[in-house]
């Protein structure tokens, strides 16, 4: 459980650090970010492409974190955040 936390918050935090532009997240929402990330990481690496181990951690899994975090990231901005905040508005 503690392994997971660490995961997420190392996936969140280098997946923000990543992508161009500022997000405004807290230390929780990096974590879900992390944690949602790992998950869709998982599923695209074993499952889908067949690579990395299902049975214990390894450190490819952080990097399949990240990317998932990151794919989690770009949806968020692409289409839920140009809906919360609205650009300047027009004259």
């Amino acid at each position: 459980m503690i392994g997971a936390i660490i995961l997420g918050l190392l996936a969140g935090f280098i997946a923000r650090a990543l992508m161009p532009g500022k997000q405004d997240m807290g230390i929780i929402l990096t974590l879900l970010l992390g944690l949602a990330g790992s998950v869709v990481g998982f599923l695209i690496f074993t499952e889908l492409l067949g690579i990395g181990d299902n049975e214990a951690f390894v450190l490819g899994g952080l990097v399949g974190a990240i990317l998932g975090a990151m794919i989690l990231l770009f949806v968020y901005e692409r289409f839920v955040a140009n809906r919360t905040h609205p650009g300047p508005a027009r004259p």
